[in-house]
């Protein structure tokens, strides 16, 4: 039996074809995918820029759907958001509670086939059930948003703070809501994009093309652009703290003296815990998180190549991948 899924096959050749219906390992499961985000991460995969995907692999991460057999304790029918981090379970830093921080960290959609297809094998333990009135649809961002809860929480932000994000893209938007929701005070967005910009702003959110002479007490890097990393140091107030949010590809250059004389803590932040994507994905069932501004398309599986096309020319925001036919 085959299924439908978006392959890389290398270049920046992306299509949906027929693959093998997922093998289903001892302590995985079956879901039936209901929507798949795609991000900046699954262009890095199509352009052939990402250093582990390799061509022919099924993309995408951001997972919501049901489970399609009973497989450890949920029926089947059970709606789930996928958690799509495979720590190897044996280093240190799995061995002492970081598992998201694993020497040899692999995830779903990048090291093994992921969900922009109509089904897809995970490991049961990173199933996450919620109840069965949730919207799947708003929960297929809960993997982006956990990115955001992780950097809010871990940089330290205090009521009133001022808050600069660098960057409106998903994952930079969720930053600037978490960090409202945390207490702080005034939270500017910077944006060269009009489409991001704009949506900023209806977010609720000061945005500016750039930061500028603007200094915050905590400076979030969500764009992981070389020009931002210049000018960061400079718009950070003194005993201020820099979070970088999104993964630079290459060393980029950074005022260290800048650092030391402002006394200005330097935070890196890798994906989530397990309890920040729980925490997301609880906001999102609750009503805390509105994902639906975030989400400016959404195709069939049959139009997701073109999908790509999009995010590339950068028409699109958030773009969510319907598995279900």
């Amino acid at each position: 039996m085959s299924v439908p899924a978006l392959v890389w096959n290398g270049g920046h050749d992306v299509v949906v074809r027929e693959e093998p219906r997922p093998a289903v390992p001892d302590g995985w499961a079956l879901v039936d995918v209901a929507y798949c985000g795609l991000c900046g991460t699954d262009l890095h995969i199509c352009a052939g820029e990402h250093p582990r995907a390799k061509p022919g692999i099924v993309i995408g991460h951001e997972i919501s759907g049901t489970v399609h057999a009973d497989a450890a304790g949920l029926p089947a029918g059970t709606k789930v958001v996928v958690d799509p981090l495979l720590p190897c379970g044996r280093c240190g830093p799995c061995r002492n509670g970081r598992p998201h921080t694993c020497a040899s960290l692999r995830l779903i959609g990048i090291d093994a086939p992921g969900g922009a297809a109509r089904q897809v094998a995970v490991p049961a333990d990173r199933l996450i059930p919620v109840p069965p009135t949730a919207d799947l649809r708003h929960l297929a961002f809960a993997e982006p948003l956990a990115v955001a809860v992780r950097a809010v929480r871990q940089s330290g932000l205090r009521l009133g703070q001022t808050v600069i994000v660098a960057g409106a893209g998903p994952v930079g938007l969720a930053v600037a809501l978490c960090a409202r929701r945390a207490g702080a005070g005034d939270v500017v967005v910077a944006e060269p994009s009009p489409l991001r910009r704009g949506l900023a702003a209806e977010l609720g959110f000061e945005s500016v093309e750039s930061f500028g002479d603007l200094s915050a007490d905590v400076f979030f890097d969500a764009a992981a652009h070389p020009a931002v990393a210049a000018g960061m140091t400079a718009a950070t107030a003194p005993a201020g703290r820099i979070v970088l949010v999104g993964v630079y590809g290459t060393p980029a250059a950074v005022d260290l003296q800048a650092v030391t004389f402002k006394e200005i803590t330097l935070i890196g932040t890798r994906v989530y815990s397990r309890d920040d994507i729980r925490t997301a994905t609880e906001m999102i069932c609750a009503g805390q998180v509105d994902p639906e501004p975030f989400l400016t398309g959404t195709v069939p599986l049959e139009e997701a190549a073109g999908a790509i096309a999009d995010l590339r020319a950068g028409r699109q925001v958030k773009v969510l991948v319907r598995g279900a036919s």
